[in-house]
């Protein structure tokens, strides 16, 4: 007889911050099928399409000063509000925690950054006033991955670029020989805004880490604070790109995130750098792949809306045409034009 396994015990016994995560992901409804949005300029959307690749930016030169900032000032907050009240064993692996969170990763064996923090990011509104400002002026697209259809999101892979080229190499260049390794599945996670949510949010992680060092204290106390710094901040430095100031709520924001500090050097990141409204923005690329590391010989995209601007129904046209002159015409149905009377001008 099979024994389903309580992700939370899981977490606590087996103490890798990936169970963690996942039992956190359930308990807050952080991954859920809503289709999601890619705001992008037109440039960007025939990037995109062409190449099926997209572009994690790093979140320190987005439009928030806050980033990374705001979610670790919330976890030190839980943290020195704990020290007080816990047994002594507790608050030295607390105050040992707080000065962990001031270094630049984190201090396990999946290690994370704090200073290079990559975000791909998606709204789950379609058409939003707020991110056509933002983020596509002058008529920008809107690419709607098709979450609600399991089917085809479950096999939609995001792979580096640099390491799905090294597979492919020695593949010799044959891209159905590629086989699965280093590929992530396609599930951005909800970003936290409402400070009642992020509160509890935190509140949760440093219970689930108490939990797993005192599990941890009873069998073998000569290892319990080192697993306990090494499970609480692997997982807190994942988490914390998840909390935004709740001024940015209009965005709806899911994300994919990236700050694993890759310690082999055939695994480091290859950084590309563009402009962007005056800034150089660092970003890195992935590929989209299936669940086998093979091309997707369709995308899983339920819809693409096209920005307000001046000439929108030339460019609803001209994505039409674009569509129907790269292989893609199963998308030429799914193209509309943006509903909202905003121009900018």
């Amino acid at each position: 007889m099979s024994v389903t396994l309580d992700p939370h015990e899981i977490a606590i016994k087996d103490g890798n911050p990936i169970w963690a995560i996942s039992h956190l992901s359930q308990q807050f409804h952080l991954l859920d099928l809503n289709n999601l949005y890619h705001y992008t300029s037109i440039s960007g959307f025939i990037s995109i399409m062409q190449k099926q690749e997209l572009w994690a930016s790093h979140v320190a030169f987005m439009n928030d000063k806050s980033e990374f900032i705001h979610g670790k000032e919330l976890f030190m907050q839980e943290i020195q509000r704990r020290i007080c009240n816990v047994p002594e064993e507790e608050a030295k692996l607390l105050t040992d925690l707080c000065q962990i969170l001031e270094q630049d990763s984190s201090d396990g064996i999946f290690a994370k950054s704090s200073k290079d923090v990559y975000s791909l990011s998606f709204s789950y509104n379609d058409d939003s006033l707020e991110m056509w400002r933002g983020y596509a002026q002058s008529g920008g697209i809107a690419i709607g991955f098709d979450r609600k259809n399991w089917s085809s999101t479950r096999e939609l892979c995001l792979i580096r670029k640099e390491l799905y080229s090294r597979l492919l190499e020695k593949c010799n260049n044959n891209p159905e020989e590629v086989y699965p390794e280093h590929e992530r599945l396609f599930f951005p996670q909800r970003v936290l805004y409402e400070p009642k949510e992020k509160e509890e949010f935190a509140r949760a992680v440093i219970d689930l880490g108490l939990e797993h060092f005192r599990f941890i204290l009873k069998r073998s106390p000569k290892i319990a604070f080192i697993s306990g710094t090494q499970f609480m901040s692997d997982t807190i430095f994942s988490l914390i790109p998840l909390l935004k100031h709740n001024c940015f709520c209009a965005e709806k924001e899911y994300r994919f995130v990236e700050n694993s500090v890759e310690r082999l050097p055939e695994q480091k990141y290859h950084v590309h750098f563009r402009e962007r409204n005056g800034i150089i923005l660092p970003y890195i690329k992935y590929k989209l792949v299936d669940e086998n590391c093979r091309p997707l010989k369709q995308l899983p995209i339920c819809s693409i809306i096209v920005g307000p601007c001046w000439k929108q129904q030339k460019v609803v046209d001209s994505v039409k045409y674009f569509l129907a002159n790269n292989n893609m015409d199963y998308l030429v149905d799914k193209v509309r034009a943006s509903n909202l009377p905003y121009i900018d001008t």
